[in-house]
């Protein structure tokens, strides 16, 4: 039994998910994360006492020969709380159900089955796609602080327009699609590092418009949006996944014109399964250089001359 969602398997075992959710969530929950002997894993319930239980009383069922109970689903034995995987997902990350299935799919998925499972619905109904208005952008111009602290200039800032919204002390980075209309608004909040992407828009390619309007074809790919402002601080053109790749961004980025790419995924065993997702998928008359990030640290862990040292040796 493999788990599926929306179609695709999800080929990484559950610790490695589970450990992914840990890191995103910045080890607000799933504190301990430990396979039994019988291959279930036993966590830190999330669901009750804010996560903090100090014996892990939560199960994540991973007998893929077991009948009687999903591949994935999870129970906690003191609390009650019960569900599938992208449900725990979703609570643990705070992003919708959709969201989290499609986070599942986009970090963990290489294999799309090839006969639809259902029909997706036609919807007769559907609007034009709607733009947002690049005024709205004014009310959140500021230079925040911790825009130095996390080592993007003040002037990289003002070329693609990230902000502070001081309602929700969030950092506001604008995402525009390749033919520069504005889709949105994704923001990270300063105090609990909490990310929100508006849940109408597709996971998009960050910065992708400027690298096609300034006719850039080298381009460097990491995961986060910090990690791609550090980057051009540095004099470095660079995209961010929202992660470490899907299916739509491949084919986006195969019609793009880049010719050479710079994998610098985070240095942890998504990111490289995400930098060999990457080179599977991309067209062969490409260059890709795989830039190895030290282990547990991503970009903007590290001090320019770090990065050029390790560039450099590539």
């Amino acid at each position: 039994m493999n788990l599926i969602i929306n179609n695709h398997v999800i080929d990484a075992d559950i610790v490695t998910i589970l450990n992914e959710v840990k890191k995103e969530n910045n080890n607000k929950y799933l504190s301990i994360i430990g396979k039994e002997n019988n291959n279930n894993i036993k966590i830190t319930c999330p669901f009750h006492k804010n996560g903090q239980e100090n014996h892990p009383s939560c199960f994540v069922f991973c007998d893929k020969n077991d009948k009687e109970v999903e591949y994935g689903y999870y129970k906690c034995f003191t609390c009650g709380a019960k569900g599938h995987l992208y449900e725990l997902v979703s609570y643990c990350l705070e992003i919708t159900k959709n969201q989290a299935r499609q986070w599942l799919v986009d970090n963990f998925s290489n294999t799309v089955i090839e006969k639809q499972l259902y029909l997706d619905k036609i919807d007769l109904n559907k609007e034009k796609k709607k733009y947002l208005d690049e005024s709205i952008l004014e009310k959140y111009s500021y230079y925040h602080p911790y825009l130095q602290k996390r080592k993007i200039s003040f002037d990289i800032a003002k070329k693609f327009k990230v902000g502070w919204n001081e309602e929700n002390n969030s950092i506001t980075f604008p995402i525009w699609d390749i033919h520069n209309n504005l889709l949105g608004i994704t923001e990270r909040s300063i105090d609990t590092k909490h990310f929100n992407i508006p849940s109408n828009i597709k996971k998009p390619l960050y910065l992708l418009n400027y690298i096609i309007k300034e006719h850039i074809t080298s381009v460097f790919i990491v995961e986060s949006q910090i990690n791609a402002l550090t980057l051009w601080t540095w004099g470095f053109p660079a995209i961010a996944l929202f992660g470490t790749g899907s299916k739509e961004q491949y084919e986006i980025l195969k019609k793009s014109g880049i010719r050479h790419y710079y994998l610098c995924f985070d240095g942890d065993e998504a990111g490289n399964k995400g930098a060999s997702r990457f080179i599977h998928n991309m067209k062969k008359d490409v260059i890709i250089t795989n830039i190895v990030i030290p282990t547990g640290k991503d970009v903007n862990d590290l001090t320019k001359e770090e990065f050029l040292k390790i560039l450099n040796n590539s």
